[in-house]
């Protein structure tokens, strides 16, 4: 089974999620992305640090900084850190360089697909959805990634999904 079939129900779960389609349709409020940033921001730093071997030849990668000012820009001070991020940072540190892709191919890709979108109608500058060489970037990431990741970047989803829920939860956002 490819790694796009492997993840087909839980990237399909994501996009209908609450959150996720209130962020999709541009009405999201500034505190509640903000709050999903400055997670996200946590994720991405942890990631990145424990993958920085692997990103050595993909800089353009390293989204975490940008990310950091992104949720800057708009997270409340006291926008929390929710129980997925600190479970995500612990999981991540311990993981072994192949699962890292899985990780990089979920949340990076996402960026690089969804986030052309989300960068049209989020609040904010959306620094984190700004790639020079979106296209070459996917292709070179491509090379590394194997169809056995699959479990792996289903586990990654089982991350975000929580904090789309304890993002939802915090900021009473609801179907439409």
């Amino acid at each position: 089974m490819s790694l796009r079939d492997a993840v087909k129900e839980k990237h399909d779960r994501a996009e209908k999620h609450p959150f996720v389609v209130r962020l999709h349709s541009g009405s999201i409020s500034q505190q509640a992305y903000g709050a999903y940033l400055k997670n996200q921001a946590a994720c991405y730093a942890a990631l990145e640090n424990v993958a920085a071997p692997l990103l050595i030849d993909f800089p353009e990668l390293n989204r975490a900084p940008l990310i950091q000012q992104d949720a800057e820009e708009l997270a409340d001070e006291d926008a929390p850190i929710f129980g997925s991020t600190t479970a995500y940072v612990q999981y991540v540190s311990v993981l072994p360089d192949n699962l890292l892709w899985a990780h990089i191919y979920v949340r990076h890709f996402a960026d690089m697909y969804g986030g052309q979108i989300i960068k049209k109608v989020a609040p904010g500058a959306c620094r984190m959805y700004e790639f020079s060489d979106r296209a070459g970037l996917i292709a070179k990431v491509r090379e590394r990634l194997s169809d056995d990741l699959g479990d792996e970047a289903n586990k990654v989803f089982d991350f975000a999904l929580a904090l789309f829920d304890e993002v939802a939860d915090a900021y009473d956002i609801r179907d439409t």
